[in-house]
């Protein structure tokens, strides 16, 4: 006795077709802040800056997430 298995010749109702990106908030906001976007392999592995200028740069989320903070505390 034969088992055939992996052979349909039918169209995989899965298959994706188009792909949809949304954009990484945190980097959205840095933009909109005025800062440019900087991103860099430390140990290993990649990490986005948020950098107004040489000296003035903070990771993208923590950016982020500290401005969303002080919305909450302004509230």
């Amino acid at each position: 006795v034969a088992v055939l298995a992996g052979c349909s010749s039918e169209p995989d109702e899965y298959e994706v077709k188009e792909y949809t990106s949304i954009a990484n908030p945190a980097s959205v906001y840095c933009v909109q802040q005025g800062g440019e976007l900087d991103t860099v392999t430390e140990n290993e592995l990649r990490v986005t800056y948020c950098a107004f200028s040489e000296e003035d740069r903070t990771e993208q989320w923590e950016y982020f997430r500290n401005a969303q903070e002080q919305k909450k505390v302004q509230q």
